[in-house]
């Protein structure tokens, strides 16, 4: 998403560890032996391997702020219709993966994670260049007041506005208003096929209602970017905790007293405050290991390779993981193979399932490694 001369250190280890996590839940050696901490939640709950979409997102928010933060002498037409071309660069990417290697148009999902970091980096870049444009004051303030603004509608949206011929209907997974706009918009055919409720795809978990609460993930990143930049005396560990402390009890807080259920498959807004609170925190801790025990930077290596690059990360794991399931030695894929080998000397069938993900990302490392000893960044 652009780069800076000088990289932030903590920002590409927390970029790493979010992609990092979203390869380790997608390449297990068995999709039946599992930690319980790397499947999503049904629907309602916030398990930790739902916290790695969103921290990726506040890692883009970030980046917005320390991209955007030099003078730049182009119009505001020039500068977004650079960020129209990345958005559409990493729609098109986001696409090509759903649909490879067989590339079935008649059912190929359109939604998707690099298609909803692309149109939420959109919708808060867009918004940020007007912004800046307008030389506004306290422009923390007024990220907050939208952000609080879009929260609060599609909270009303969801509990309190009908849906046309059906009524009102929460939080439901197939009459939901993020699922019936999603169905009307694409219809059922492009959709993440595991969206299924009563044997029917009814919903995508990156549809696109949800994409306007999920940029206010991105807009908490930008707000800690700002604050980085601008206000710099004010970029304390103690103050970051205390604001990534305060979003996470409210958004727990509006889960435990179901007013508003935390659900990552419609980023509902308690899930951002949550979400984005826990996200805060893990970079704040990630900034003090770095601070206080500079050493331990050498065993943090991997992750900010991973995040030196990591929509290239994602890009190849998400499009080798079909691979993985076709067979290769009789009716035996490369995931069921790889899973019997480290099975026949681990005996635990759920570490030899993790292993299998772990050597994955070793082989990954490599050639994402050599990229980074080059300088070579992926710029959309």
């Amino acid at each position: 998403m652009g780069e800076t001369k000088k990289r932030l250190v903590e920002l590409d280890v927390l970029r790493g560890v979010s992609v990092f996590g979203m390869i380790l839940v997608i390449t297990p050696g068995s999709w039946g032996h599992r930690f319980e901490w790397t499947n999503h939640a049904e629907w309602q709950g916030y398990p930790l391997s739902d916290m790695i979409f969103p921290s990726f997102l506040f890692c883009v928010g970030m980046s917005i702020a320390l991209s955007f933060n030099r003078r730049n002498p182009d119009s505001i037409f020039q500068l977004i219709l650079k960020v129209f071309k990345r958005t559409l660069a990493l729609f098109i990417i986001g696409i090509v993966i759903n649909g490879f290697p067989y590339y079935d148009l008649e059912n190929i999902r359109i939604p998707g994670i690099l298609q909803r970091i692309a149109l939420s980096y959109m919708i808060v870049t867009c918004f940020w260049i007007v912004l800046q444009s307008k030389q506004v004051n306290q422009p923390i303030i007024w990220l907050s007041i939208v952000s609080v603004l879009i929260l609060a509608a599609y909270y009303v949206l969801l509990y309190y506005i009908p849906v046309p011929g059906i009524g009102v209907t929460g939080d439901s997974p197939a009459y939901s208003w993020p699922s019936m706009v999603d169905q009307q918009i694409f219809g059922i055919n492009h959709l993440w096929k595991y969206g299924v409720t009563d044997d029917k795809v009814t919903y995508d978990p990156e549809g696109i209602l949800a994409t306007f609460p999920a940029s206010v993930n991105v807009v908490i990143g930008l707000i800690i970017g700002l604050i980085y930049t601008r206000y710099t005396s004010f970029y304390t560990s103690g103050n970051l905790i205390i604001l990534g402390g305060c979003l996470l009890i409210i958004g727990v807080t509006l889960d435990y007293t179901s007013v508003a259920p935390s659900i990552k498959k419609i980023w509902s807004s308690s899930f951002v405050l949550l979400s984005g609170g826990f996200s805060l925190l893990l970079f704040v801790m990630i900034k003090l290991v770095l601070e206080k025990l500079p050493k331990t930077r050498i065993y943090l290596q991997p992750f900010i390779v991973y995040g030196g690059n990591a929509i290239i990360a994602f890009a190849l794991s998400n499009m080798l993981v079909p691979i993985f399931d076709l067979p290769i030695v009789g009716e035996k894929s490369m995931r069921y193979l790889g899973f019997e080998f480290f099975n026949s000397f681990i005996y635990h069938e759920k570490w030899s399932s993790m292993s299998f993900a772990i050597a994955f990302l070793i082989i990954l490392f490599l050639p994402l490694r050599q990229m980074y000893k080059r300088r070579i960044f992926l710029k959309l």
